[in-house]
């Protein structure tokens, strides 16, 4: 395999564990009792970040299989 592959491959990866986590995260965040508005509020946030993270790499991902 060449290098642009293995990046695809580990951005590939990234992607994925970025979005099983905020998964994760978001379903930790449900619920209710004393001081919960804070902690799913900070899981929204946490979530979204690495939503976010995961589309910029999957975008990163192509990008370097469509230019290889």
């Amino acid at each position: 395999m060449n290098d642009a592959t293995n990046l695809a491959l580990l951005l590939g990866s990234l992607t994925l564990i970025c979005w099983i986590v905020a998964g994760a995260v978001a379903v930790m965040g449900t619920g209710d009792g004393l001081g919960q508005h804070d902690k799913q509020r900070v899981s929204e946030v946490v979530s979204l970040g690495l939503n976010l993270v995961g589309v910029i790499s999957a975008v990163a991902m192509a990008a370097i299989l469509l230019a290889a």
